[in-house]
């Protein structure tokens, strides 16, 4: 009895299976994989910035057409608070909700507001709003109001002139603050606009485990539309749309066994000396009553003038006949016969 092992099975396996537990642990934590929490994207704030505005830009066009029913000249004359309107319905309904925190174009480029830690974000997400949207609204209605007035000819030390100058200065100030701030957000990827910075309010993504993909479907529709029409700028004036035209007729009738051309039994019933073009000519300018008792007389009016002849026989006037061949090139036809006209002759 005392060669027996005094410690009991259950035992005898601890010690190795915390060995191997311990090396366990350090090979799943080499390799393991780790999802990365992506860090806010420059191009993704910048691309909210656009569909904001392509959405702005959407809805004021069936805005101005309504208005344009009404009063035509409204919407050239409230342009301005057209647009206004448009951006502060647009952001009230998006960032200045509660529930959202961030604008359409933000919301797909899967961003939100953030306001540093602070609290009352929704309370600086509606102070955003009423200075950028508001205040643009103002300095524009401020600045062509003193310009229509003619505060920046004013005398020299008036107050107008003064309050001129301070407001050119300020805007200067301004324009170069915002490239500074813009800088910094090129290198910090915080803050884009002054008033982000000075209310504190941060874009960061509204779901970090959400991989950012980005997608060139559109881009690829824009390049080849883009391409496309330029194409059709570029061909479209070396087209002529009549002689096109008279091509496909062409073409239509000798696929199903018709004459190349139609011919008005009228006009190849027309005597020797009478040009049919200038027979044509004369009908399509005079009214039905009139065209009747020219066409009683038609040797007065459309006589052959300066004859040339086709190689079909039939005689124009020179200058009628070669106006036609010059404006229809190959597909110039005979009015008489139909017969394809590539020279002329001079009758002797």
């Amino acid at each position: 009895m005392s060669d027996l092992p005094q410690e009991s099975p259950q035992q005898r396996w601890k010690p190795a299976w915390a060995a191997a537990e311990a090396r366990l642990r350090e090979n799943a934590g080499q390799t393991a994989v780790r999802t990365a929490v992506p860090r806010n994207s420059r191009v993704s704030k910048l691309d909210a910035d656009l569909l904001d505005d392509e959405l702005t830009d959407m809805l004021r066009e069936p805005v101005t057409k309504a208005m344009s029913l009404l009063r035509p000249q409204l919407v050239d004359k409230h342009r301005l608070e057209i647009d206004t309107a448009i951006k502060a319905v647009l952001f009230w309904l998006s960032a200045g909700s509660a529930s959202r925190q961030a604008t359409y174009g933000q919301s797909l480029q899967n961003l939100k507001y953030d306001s540093s830690g602070h609290r009352d974000v929704l309370r600086r997400l509606r102070m955003f709003g009423a200075l950028s949207i508001g205040g643009a609204y103002g300095w524009a209605k401020l600045t062509s109001y003193m310009a229509a007035n003619g505060w920046a000819d004013a005398p020299q030390n008036s107050f107008r002139r003064m309050v001129w100058r301070m407001l050119d200065r300020l805007e200067r100030v301004t324009r170069v603050a915002t490239l500074l701030n813009f800088l910094a957000f090129v290198a910090t990827g915080q803050y884009k606009t002054l008033i982000e910075r000075v209310l504190g309010l941060r874009l960061v993504f509204a779901r970090p485990q959400v991989a950012h993909s980005v997608s060139f479907e559109f881009l690829n529709r824009q390049l080849v539309w883009h391409a496309f029409t330029e194409f059709v700028m570029f061909a479209l004036p070396l087209v002529n749309p009549a002689r096109a035209r008279r091509w496909v007729v062409r073409n239509s009738r000798a696929v199903l066994g018709l004459p190349a051309v139609t011919i008005d039994p009228a006009v190849a019933a027309l005597p020797e000396h009478i040009c049919a073009i200038c027979h044509n000519a004369e009908s399509a300018s005079l009214s039905p009553d009139s065209a009747t008792a020219v066409l009683g007389d038609p040797a007065e009016n459309c006589a052959v003038v300066n004859p040339y002849v086709a190689k079909c026989g039939h005689s124009y006037c020179y200058v009628c006949i070669k106006t036609r061949m010059m404006a229809e090139a190959d597909e110039c036809t005979c009015l008489r016969c139909g017969q394809h006209i590539d020279r002329i002759w001079q009758q002797v």
